[in-house]
């Protein structure tokens, strides 16, 4: 449960983090590498010092597939959590990545057989209601300022960003599930992470170069300073989720989880930054 209640803090973490990055204009693809560049040497590092023999671990093609795939969903998943917060806010943002959970509840149903309670169904159809509930965003009033109406996303434009969000983190949650359940027996935990983050970090190092190849534009400080916590953040939500999947079932761990960063997310945007809701949301 202590690690459940640790993976909620630093999944709020990140929400926080995009949500100051997003109002003071950072760079967002630079906080992005440098967070999976933190992460990765802290993954190495905690390898290196729970088991030095496994620093020479061979993985097996099909964990390489999984590592690589898990790799390019975590930093797409980021990217569009960045997008998120910043046309639906951090409440709404969040939300909707929580609700995301019915994509891993059916997989574990379809695929490895973990039939859910009449209670557990019942939550999945709420859950898949809420989505609409959540994303749906009531009409703004038109604005005489062209400037005003130009920054504000459209409710079309909302819904289709928070639906990528949905996906994005529906597959990250079935990635984890499925290293839990095919490879977590002959595979270390964080050899496993240190894949994914470095095949994370190796994407967005090669987006960075090459737009700073292009356009001269580099990394500034507060990126760095920023990317470190995030990275932080990032590796301490990603261990403690593969705890806790370990010690608690996956229909018990991705609906707790879940529901407490949505009403923890909910809380920060309203209090914190003035975030409003509508009724339906």
């Amino acid at each position: 449960m202590i690690d459940l209640l640790l993976a909620v803090a630093c999944s709020l973490a990140i929400g926080v983090i995009f949500k100051v990055a997003a109002q003071q204009g950072m760079d967002r693809l630079a906080l992005l590498t440098v967070n999976y560049a933190a992460a990765l040497l802290l993954a190495v590092g905690a390898l290196h010092a729970a088991a030095p023999a496994a620093m020479g671990f061979a993985p097996s093609p099909g964990l390489v597939a999984l590592g690589v795939a898990t790799g390019a969903l975590f930093i797409a998943g980021f990217f569009t959590l960045a997008w998120a917060t910043e046309v639906a806010g951090l409440s709404l943002a969040v939300a909707v990545m929580r609700v995301s959970v019915v994509i891993p509840f059916l997989a574990s149903w379809l695929i490895w057989d973990e039939r859910p309670t009449p209670a557990q169904g019942l939550g999945l159809i709420v859950a898949g209601i809420a989505f609409f509930l959540i994303a749906r965003r009531e009409p703004t009033a038109p604005s005489a300022d062209a400037a005003v109406r130009l920054s504000v996303p459209s409710p079309g434009r909302v819904v289709q960003v928070l639906a990528l969000l949905f996906l994005a983190g529906g597959l990250v949650d079935v990635s984890l599930k499925t290293f839990d359940e095919v490879y977590a027996a002959v595979a270390e935990r964080d050899a496993f992470l240190v894949f994914v983050f470095g095949v994370a970090f190796v994407i967005g190092l090669g987006l960075v170069l090459r737009r700073g190849v292009r356009t001269g534009i580099w990394p500034p400080l507060a990126s760095w300073l920023w990317g470190a916590g995030l990275g932080l953040a990032n590796y301490g939500s990603a261990v403690f989720i593969l705890r806790a999947i370990r010690q608690l079932s996956g229909p018990v761990v991705f609906p707790a989880n879940n529901v407490a960063l949505m009403i923890g997310a909910a809380l920060l945007g309203v209090l914190v930054w003035q975030e409003r809701l509508s009724r339906l949301n």
